[in-house]
């Protein structure tokens, strides 16, 4: 673990650096942050001024929801997006051969290599400003909350991971499948939206096929109104079965790689 670990700051190290080299795109990475949150408040503003509640939801609650969404895509980037995004390129190009060659395991050198440095002045502002928003909450929110919440928000990354990365993997059956980021883009819309709107036979598929609404939904929820044991339990399965089908596919896909040198 320690070897890994220092691994991954190495790699961090190397994209800081990298990225620092070109301070427009470490800028213009920010710029699209900020674009996006925007667009985001904007919508639920819109939708906030026909109704006072979604469900269980509040303004105030949504706010809080909306941040953590934040969150869980902010962390995600500047963990595993550098990586996860251009497994179809690697393998079409041949530069997965490198990971391959080099002596750790090969899953990971797919998914940390790349850091996206700037994501981390985003975590740092969206952190402080969910803090903030905690402080001056209606109703106080406890330690347990605050704890269960950062379990349940680490579930939900690694869960977001396991989804993309299953997408992009499927490259591996499907040479250049470029459509894969603009399938994984449209799934993951689904987790920007509070659970409390979907009903029906899509809620129970985005609750376990595609489990969308447990990567910020459900952190959000566990946050404002208390841990629910049977929904942190369902993360936990989720989180288990879509982090070890990753292991599973990515195994498989190598069988079937072909190098672009061979």
């Amino acid at each position: 673990m320690r070897r890994y670990l220092s691994l991954w700051w190495s790699f961090f190290q190397n994209s800081l650096t990298r990225d620092m080299e070109y301070k427009a795109n470490f800028l213009g990475g920010l710029f699209v942050d900020v674009i996006f949150y925007g667009v985001q408040f904007f919508f639920f503003s819109v939708i906030y001024s026909y109704v006072e509640a979604l469900g269980v939801f509040s303004r105030e609650d949504v706010i809080i929801f909306l941040i953590v969404t934040f969150l869980v895509d902010t962390f995600y980037m500047f963990f595993f997006a550098g990586n996860v995004f251009n497994l179809n390129r690697w393998m079409v190009r041949g530069d997965l051969d490198f990971f391959l060659l080099k002596p750790v395991h090969s899953q990971f050198m797919a998914s940390f290599r790349y850091v996206k440095s700037y994501a981390i002045v985003s975590i740092g502002i969206l952190s402080a400003w969910l803090i903030s928003q905690i402080l001056s909450y209606s109703s106080p929110i406890g330690a347990v909350n605050i704890f269960a919440f950062i379990i349940s928000l680490i579930m939900g990354t690694v869960i977001l991971y396991g989804v993309d990365f299953i997408i992009s993997t499927s490259c591996f059956w499907f040479k250049n499948f470029s459509v894969a980021g603009w399938l994984s883009h449209e799934v993951i819309k689904f987790s920007t939206r509070p659970d409390t709107i979907y009903t029906g036979i899509l809620r129970k598929i985005l609750f376990s096929a595609v489990p969308m609404v447990l990567i910020a939904s459900i952190p959000t929820r566990t946050l404002l109104y208390g841990p629910d044991y049977r929904y942190l339990s369902w993360q936990i399965i989720i989180t288990l079965v879509f982090f070890l089908s990753t292991r599973v596919i990515w195994k498989r896909g190598l069988l079937r790689y072909e190098s672009a040198s061979s």
